[in-house]
């Protein structure tokens, strides 16, 4: 892979990435971090197959988030504890909203997780489609029924 091609890559799905990064690990730096990884990994060992750019830079930066939370059980725990002590309660508020809306996405299956971190992530319907393996004329209505689980379990945990 050329450079040009290389930053016409870059350029088209950073942005994607990082926010995928961010929704699934709230963290702004990580997120820029684990992005970079992803770039520096797609440089040196790109899909083999065309036009598969988006959906390989999805999957490796799933993955990247997920090893990295796999070794942070206490997060959860650390970031309660930091707002607590600083006792600004919008703040709070807002942090109390995350820790509901993770607890929301831990409990839907991997598919509806998936779906709504791509969505909100900018992935477009054919990318979410590619990585999903199913026509992207389907697409529409995943998305819709994931909104709605979500809905339905975000009712339960407030």
């Amino acid at each position: 892979m050329g450079f040009l091609e290389y930053s016409e890559v870059y350029a088209n799905y950073y942005a994607k990435v990082y926010r995928q990064l961010f929704y699934m690990l709230n963290d702004p730096f990580l997120a820029e971090d684990l992005a970079q990884e992803v770039f520096l990994k797609f440089y040196q060992n790109p899909p083999g197959k065309e036009g598969s750019a988006g959906a390989w830079l999805f999957r490796v930066a799933k993955n990247l988030a997920y090893n990295y939370l796999r070794g942070e059980d206490n997060r959860k725990k650390r970031e309660i504890k930091f707002w607590l002590l600083r006792r600004d309660s919008e703040i709070f508020h807002l942090l109390e909203e995350q820790i509901y809306v993770r607890q929301v996405l831990a409990k839907m299956d991997e598919r509806d997780r998936m779906i709504l971190i791509m969505k909100h992530s900018g992935y477009s319907y054919e990318e979410i489609a590619e990585v999903l393996g199913v026509k992207k004329t389907s697409i529409g209505t995943l998305v819709a029924r994931a909104h709605r689980k979500f809905k339905e379990y975000f009712k339960e945990e407030v």
